[in-house]
């Protein structure tokens, strides 16, 4: 079974963040998703463009009185693959979905950055192996009151931002990700 936490409650009693536990670990994500119905119109009529796209390239095809020289064959053939790679870019980011979640997989290993769609399907956008990450770290904004978790990469890289809210919200969402990372002192005693 799931379990919703509310991370914070903001100035007017509503959570930023919604912290949900999950038998292989946690997920992140925005509260308040005002936008779920402008979210689906949006997806729908992205998936119908698209398909009204590849199917305008197939019926072009069977229009009556063309004419089937090779030029008009050349504009034909350019304009049928211009319409089918619109439309089939146009499908896939309908699918995507456009609402983000962080989910920490302790199964897997696996820190997986997720934009969903209205009917709930997430698309993967990037994956993080929970063994390259070496620290969990809260900075705040210089030109506001937000703060971001972060997680630091053990190769150096730059850091990656988990979630931004204020700052109690991002303690406690720093510590829960203590509990899935190893400090950098126990991955040398493991070692030796």
């Amino acid at each position: 079974m799931n379990a919703f936490t509310k991370v914070y409650m903001g100035d007017e009693g509503s959570p930023a963040l919604e912290m949900i536990e999950t038998p292989w670990g946690f997920r992140l994500r925005p509260a308040k998703i005002e936008n779920l119905r402008k979210d689906a119109v949006i997806e729908y009529t992205l998936t119908g463009l698209g398909g009204v796209l590849i199917l305008v390239a197939a019926l072009q095809w069977l229009l009556p009185g063309t004419r089937w020289g090779m030029d008009m064959l050349a504009i034909k053939l350019m304009f049928s693959t211009v319409l089918v790679v619109v439309g089939g870019i146009l499908i896939n980011v309908a699918g995507r979905g456009f609402r983000p979640e962080v989910q920490v997989d302790r199964a897997r290993g696996e820190i997986r950055f997720v934009s969903r769609n209205p009917r709930g399907r997430g698309k993967i956008l990037a994956e993080v192996d929970l063994d390259r990450v070496i620290g969990v770290g809260m900075t705040r904004s210089i030109d506001g009151p937000d703060c971001h978790c972060l997680i630091y990469l053990i190769d150096g890289e730059k850091p990656l931002r988990l979630a931004s809210g204020t700052e109690p919200e991002i303690k406690k969402i720093k510590k829960r990700m203590d509990e899935f990372v190893v400090p950098p002192s126990e991955r040398s005693a493991r070692r030796a």
